[in-house]
């Protein structure tokens, strides 16, 4: 299975990024991405004291550690690294249990580790050993570093949640966008093995950079399609669109 649309600069798949990413050897500048990778367990919520909500109330979520489609660390990150060009930066999401999880697979990957960020959600996730409102994306590189065009960035990164609703764990554009703009240039090819909504590709056509999307969901490939093609059609990413 390997459908693919093109929306101006962004190619969306509806696949599996494991059959795709082999195709696409040393074809990015950059891989911005929140990965599918398997919650802890034991995070469920009881409906009658409330600990947790939204994406982990108790009708929502099994305590599987399976909110979707999952992969371990290990089997996702060395396709990506792969796929990259040979000095390229790659951006990695995650939540505080997974962060040394991530960290020794993109070590073992090949890749070499710049900075823990962070983003500060707003609202944070009820739990009952401090609320969580902040999560993590390890940025490190691959073959000669390049500095980030925005010397004066910090760390943490504050912005609300999406209210969009799209998909359970979407991230903010405006979030992605400032790890493209940092890490990228003009007309690049920025990739998302695990694109979900489509919010990293918006955010690379925004900032006038090519894109690759792959999405194994139908449902979740359908909305950033939807997402993009409505993008597209107010001109919002236009400007690539003249310069190529």
């Amino acid at each position: 299975m390997k459908d693919s649309i093109q929306i101006g600069p962004v190619t969306l798949y509806h696949a599996d990024a494991f059959d795709v990413l082999p195709d696409l050897a040393g074809v990015a500048d950059l891989c911005v991405s929140d990965m599918p990778y398997k919650l802890t367990s034991g995070g469920r919520g009881e409906k009658d004291d409330g600990s947790m909500s939204g994406i982990f109330d108790a009708e929502a979520y099994d305590n599987s550690g399976d909110l979707m489609a999952m992969a371990e660390w290990s089997s996702m990150i060395p396709p990506i690294y792969r796929a990259l060009k040979p000095d390229a930066d790659a951006y990695f999401m995650c939540n505080d249990k997974n962060v040394l999880l991530c960290g020794g697979a993109l070590v073992g990957a090949g890749f070499k580790f710049h900075n823990l960020l962070a983003w500060d959600k707003g609202a944070p996730t009820p739990n009952r050993w401090y609320m969580k409102n902040l999560e993590f994306t390890l940025c490190c590189w691959k073959g000669k570093a390049r500095a980030i065009t925005d010397a004066g960035s910090k760390q943490l990164w504050a912005c609300n949640r999406p209210k969009l609703g799209l998909q359970p764990t979407e991230k903010p554009v405006s979030l992605m966008a400032h790890y493209i703009r940092n890490s990228s240039d003009f007309g690049d090819v920025v990739i998302d093995p695990f694109c979900g909504s489509g919010s990293t590709l918006l955010a690379a056509a925004s900032e006038g950079r090519r894109s690759i999307g792959i999405e194994i969901e139908r449902m979740y490939f359908e909305a950033a399609k939807t997402r993009l093609e409505q993008a597209q059609s107010e001109g919002r990413f236009s400007m690539l669109e003249d310069a190529q």
